[in-house]
């Protein structure tokens, strides 16, 4: 009767250290309101202690420190994403209603500080799908809350800088196209 407890014990420790070695290969996103648009903002790369302040246009969406990631839930469309930290970079984006985006705030090594480079993420590409589903496994999620921060002048000045690259047919702004949309965060397979 003892041999038994322990056999059945050791098949019991066994199977629960193998239900936590299994990995999660699978990761559910949100998924927008009906007739909405959802848009993760990871953060990556250097600049660990900074947090990079991101825009939609003339709104403000939030600072984003390291190990976190920002979900934005918008009206379909057109829009024009912006980070700023050394630098500003820009997005400009083509939202499609009911459908997930991702793009990326990847902090780069600057003159005195970390500068930001907003890069979209493409479902297609097996890197930006790899990191997409790290962020979403290892960070911690943050909704967008609307906030009171008097942020005018920024808006102006990045406003400003945005219409002067336009006008030059800058290749410095990286667009989101509306074809670009994610359905999960599964871990990729080659």
């Amino acid at each position: 009767m003892k041999s038994l407890k322990k056999v059945l014990l050791f098949f019991v420790i066994l199977s629960g250290c193998s239900v936590f070695a299994q990995k999660v290969t699978t990761q559910a996103i949100d998924k927008p309101a009906e007739g909405k648009s959802l848009v993760y903002i990871l953060k990556t790369g250097a600049g660990m202690l900074l947090n990079f302040r991101v825009y939609d246009k003339d709104k403000f969406l939030g600072a984003i420190p390291s190990g976190k990631y920002l979900v934005y839930e918008c009206e379909p469309g057109e829009h024009v994403f912006w980070a700023t930290s050394e630098n500003r970079d820009y997005v400009e984006a083509n939202l499609e209603p009911n459908m997930v985006y991702v793009i990326n705030a990847e902090g780069q090594m600057g003159a005195f500080i970390a500068s930001v480079n907003l890069r979209p993420l493409k479902p297609t590409e097996f890197r930006d799908k790899k990191l997409f589903y790290q962020v979403v496994k290892n960070d911690t999620k943050t909704i967008y809350q609307p906030s009171q921060d008097d942020k005018a002048e920024n808006i102006a000045k990045a406003m400003e800088k945005y219409q002067e690259l336009k006008s030059r047919n800058s290749n410095k702004i990286a667009v989101l196209s509306s074809d670009m949309k994610f359905e999960n965060a599964d871990k990729p397979t080659k």
